[in-house]
This record gives structure tokens, sequence and C-alpha cells, in this order.
């Protein structure tokens, strides 16, 4: 892998500052790496600083890295993935921004049922973050609804275990 930076004067025309310049990358083993990691991090049953620090690392690199390798249904779990990871670390306006993001951009005919019951899921839990009761509860209920209609079995599970292990403070 080949990285170079450069910085560019200020008396450049070049409208950035930095170039960077990546090589030899698997964007898409790389972003599945980092998501996976992220998982590993939130499974911890106590969390460092360090630790919240690498959650929030590893959620926006492999954002971006699906950017680069994904299609829409990768893009809106990573927007998923930085809302949860902001919202453990006590972010709760990130959170809240990439937790309606990725509700937005679920709203779309070609995303599975789960995913759209998961990301309204993501905007309750970052409502409850923010100690929003009232928001909370609408999207609590709306997530609730969404799930229930989830064709696959085991994707409805899953989707509602998330649901019912967030605490509202």
């Amino acid at each position: 892998m080949t990285i170079r930076l450069r910085y560019a004067s200020r008396r450049s025309k070049r409208r950035s500052a930095y170039n960077l310049q990546m090589t030899d990358l698997d964007d898409r083993t790389l972003a599945t790496q980092l998501y996976n990691r992220c998982h590993e991090i939130l499974e911890l049953e106590s969390r460092s600083s360090d630790d919240d620090a690498e959650l929030i690392t590893m959620a926006l690199t492999s954002r971006f890295h699906w950017l680069r390798a994904g299609a829409r249904e990768q893009w809106i779990i990573s927007d998923w993935m930085v809302s949860r990871a902001s919202g453990v670390v006590g972010a709760p306006e990130l959170s809240l921004f990439f937790a309606l993001r990725a509700h937005d951009a679920a709203q779309n005919s070609d995303v599975p049922d789960w995913l759209v019951a998961s990301t309204a899921e993501g905007v309750a839990r970052a409502y409850a973050v923010a100690g929003n009761a009232e928001e909370f509860t609408n999207w609590n209920a709306l997530a609730g609804r969404l799930v229930e209609v989830i064709a696959d079995e085991e994707d409805r599970a899953l989707v509602a275990s998330q649901l019912t292990n967030i605490l509202f403070p």
C-alpha cells in the first residue's frame, strides 16, 4: 500500500490543501473489517475512552470505504453504524444526524424491509440518547410497526432485538 500526502502551498491554485493518493486498497474488504470491528467494540462488557475513540474512528472510516466501494444499502448501513457509535459514546447530535440520513435514504423501494425498520430503530435510539422522550416514543412505535412486517423471520428477530435493547434514560 502506498500513501502519499502532499501539502499544497497557499499560493497554489489547487482548491484542496492536501492530495491524498491511495493505491492497492480493497475498499470493500476494509469497510467490512472496520464495520465488524465496530460490532466487536459495541459488544465489550465495558469500554474505555480509547475504545470509544476507536469505535467512532472505525465507524467513520468504514463509512468512507463503503462510499467508495458499496451501493445504497451499504451507505445506509454505514450511516446507521455511525449513528449507533455516536450514540454509545454520548454524541447525540451526531447520532441523530446520521440516523436521520440513514432513514431518509432507506425510503426507497429497492431497500429491504429489515433495513427500513433498522433505520427507524436507529432514529429511536438517537432520540433516546438525546433524551427526547416524545420523539423516542414516536420513532420506537414506528420501528415496532416496521419490524412486524419484516418478511424474513431471522431478520425480524434481529431488528426486534435491537429495538428492545434501547435504553431510555
